[in-house]
């Protein structure tokens, strides 16, 4: 008998040894980093049940076949935004639209909206106006009072012949109830979850979701920022509390990009193409360029990462984020601090609570990079702080849903509106200036920081390549 168990344990961790070493070579040829990959192997190699199990559900992805496949889906849909576009004017956008693959726009208009209850207003108010089209698309809908407000909006206009499409990345099991999905469905609204890489577990992955937050109404009128549709975001979680948080009204030929950024969504998710739906340019309205840079990991160039590079580059005088997660990549962070160096003022603001701990203690470890080069943290003090904003000297602002980690810079569907023209830049600072005020400076080296918090923080920047 005991030679048997023997040989059953051999056996058992022989099986363990093989998978462990597939999922490591799996990792080497599918992690976007060379930080990633490492931080994979070892997890698999020293813990390699629990490694191997995680790596499947976190990191392994038919990444390729992904990104010749959606890449594929997106050709030429590209050429359909190409309206009111700045053809011989140079502009400070340049960098941000080769990046984006779309031209600049001219002719926009922007309108903050700032906190949850101003926004909701704004986005339902606009909704229950629609008289044709609704391009509706968000990561987080709950299904409480604000979801149903959402829903029956929805409903409503779907009702009255409004062609509306809802497009909710939500996980299997923790998603919105049936019942809720089947009166928009009964209505008429078309809706659909997007696709990630295929899994060997199926559709439950935390990697390469949808993070994009987007209403188009009528091809007229976006909205885009940092909300979620949940009672969350009015500061009604009690796990939470307080939240701040900002989106914007976008106005002029941008919007045509914005719904190309959703078309190229749905078209991937259900194969339905939305080109003729999509195809009208709104009429110039306002004083503003614009370019609608939505980073995809099936993309062949780092967008995310690189739209935060090209921010820092672009700046001559200061450089204000406001960011939930602060735990950038190698190259973002270098990017940060050589802006430093050269003497723009770089700011960054960030909680000073936390909603994920990991990510809360990891930032901490960040800090000190920066600050050696000069840049400033704040941590915001009021409530949490949600909001995806960056300023550059006095004329570029971007407002959007990217944050700046590593999981927005190369994991994630993101989307921001990043604009040129004083208007917006001031509307912004101001907003940022008011933030900064109710905010706390950084003056404190992890080293000096409790004993527990600078193991804390030393330890989550170990799982930073996959925050």
């Amino acid at each position: 008998m005991a030679e048997f168990i023997t040989i059953t344990n051999a056996i058992i961790a022989a099986i363990l040894a093989v998978l462990a070493l597939v999922a490591s070579y799996r990792a080497v040829l599918t992690s976007r980093t060379p930080q990633g990959a490492t931080a994979w192997i070892l997890l698999i190699l020293l813990l390699p049940l629990i490694g191997t199990v995680l790596y499947l559900v976190f990191g392994h992805a038919d990444y390729k076949r992904f990104e010749r496949e959606r890449r594929k889906s997106d050709k030429d849909m590209f050429e359909m935004a190409s309206g009111g576009t700045v053809t011989n004017e140079p502009t400070r956008l340049d960098t941000f639209a080769r990046i984006a693959r779309l031209p600049v726009t001219k002719g926009n208009d922007m309108a903050l909206l700032v906190d949850g209850l101003a926004t909701y207003e704004a986005v339902f108010d606009a909704i229950r106006a629609a008289k044709q089209t609704l391009f509706v698309q968000f990561y987080t809908i709950k299904d409480d009072d604000i979801g149903r407000t959402l829903r029956d909006a929805l409903i409503d206009r779907a009702n009255n012949g409004v062609s509306v499409w809802l497009l909710h990345d939500e996980l299997p099991f923790f998603g919105l109830p049936r019942q809720f999905k089947r009166k928009l469905e009964d209505a008429g609204v078309q809706l659909a979850r997007p696709q990630g890489p295929k899994r060997l577990l199926g559709p439950f992955q935390l990697n390469y979701r949808n993070h994009r937050k987007l209403v188009v109404v009528d091809n007229d009128v976006a909205f885009t920022g940092g909300l979620n549709i949940s009672k969350t975001y009015v500061g009604r979680d009690p796990s939470i509390g307080p939240w701040r948080d900002t989106f914007a009204t976008i106005r002029g030929p941008v919007v045509a990009q914005l719904e190309l950024h959703f078309s190229s969504d749905w078209r991937w998710a259900t194969g339905e193409d939305l080109s003729n739906v999509a195809s009208a340019t709104p009429a110039q309205i306002g004083p503003l360029r614009a370019v609608a840079l939505a980073p995809s990991p099936a993309e062949d160039i780092a967008a995310g990462n690189l739209y935060f590079i090209a921010l820092a580059h672009a700046a001559r005088r200061r450089l204000w984020i406001s960011t939930p997660y602060f735990v950038p990549d190698r190259d973002v962070l270098t990017a940060l601090r050589f802006a430093a160096l050269r003497g723009v003022d770089v700011k960054i603001l960030v909680p000073g609570r936390a909603d994920h701990y990991i990510t809360y203690f990891a930032a901490m470890a960040y800090f000190d990079d920066l600050r050696s080069a000069g840049g400033e943290v704040w941590t915001y003090d009021p409530a949490f702080i949600h909001q995806k904003v960056a300023l550059v000297d006095d004329d570029i602002a971007s407002i959007g849903s990217m944050n700046l980690d590593i999981r927005s810079g190369l994991l994630n569907f993101e989307i921001t509106v990043v604009m040129e023209g004083a208007s917006a830049a001031k509307a912004v600072e101001d907003m940022l200036k008011t933030d900064f005020g109710n905010a706390t400076r950084v003056d404190i080296d992890l080293s000096d920081r409790n004993l527990i918090i600078g193991m804390l923080a030393r330890i989550a920047r170990l799982f930073a390549p996959v925050l």
